[in-house]
């Protein structure tokens, strides 16, 4: 177990506690941490998987307004993730498991951001999480058939969550064309009317 896979919890718990934002740091060092043991096919292709489930959200959501959703759960969130990731651990050390659960602990992570969070791209970024403490989880423990589920329900969570968004959330492009648009018409009906 290396420092990298001890901070990958520690950067998801910033997912929780700060959004979409973190997660492209989440995958970077889910990738290293990955890589940092050896280049086997196994672990390059979880490196490559755990950067490919966080790089198009971040370049996506750049195309769409800010998600102003207001959060009802207060900052308290970051802290009950935190808790769950403690009593993970503790269970873990009475089963006797000498191996850090840095899988487990970036899952827990993912899900508190799902169930505690309204904010669609929040959500959003919480199953990509999740996805990536499973990857973590698959190549860590040497099981390439998890990694392939993995790898399945993370391109289900990244196509389901873009095409969602992309419904509901307006385009800064439409935006900005409609503000242009209102800027044109107000000075021309302003001078008829005079």
């Amino acid at each position: 177990m290396t420092l990298l896979a001890i901070l990958v919890p520690l950067v998801a718990l910033c997912v929780v506690a700060r959004g979409v934002g973190f997660l492209l740091l989440v995958g970077v060092v889910t990738a290293l941490a990955m890589l940092v043991d050896g280049l086997a096919p196994l672990q390059e292709v979880g490196a490559g998987l755990a950067l490919l489930f966080a790089i198009p959200p971040q370049v996506f959501l750049a195309r769409y307004q800010h998600d102003a959703t207001l959060e009802r759960s207060g900052a308290a969130v970051p802290f009950f993730a935190l808790g769950l990731m403690v009593l993970l651990l503790l269970a873990c050390g009475r089963a006797g498991s000498t191996v850090f659960p840095a899988g487990l602990c970036t899952m827990v992570a993912g899900l508190v951001a799902v169930v505690c969070r309204q904010s669609m791209v929040w959500q959003w970024a919480g199953l990509l999480t999740c996805i990536e403490g499973v990857l973590l989880s698959a190549v860590l423990g040497r099981q390439p058939v998890v990694l392939g589920v993995a790898a399945l329900a993370g391109a289900v969570v990244l196509l389901l969550g873009g095409m969602c968004i992309h419904r509901i959330m307006p385009r800064l492009v439409a935006v900005r064309a409609a503000g242009r648009h209102g800027r044109r018409t107000g000075p021309a009906g302003g001078g008829s009317n005079t």
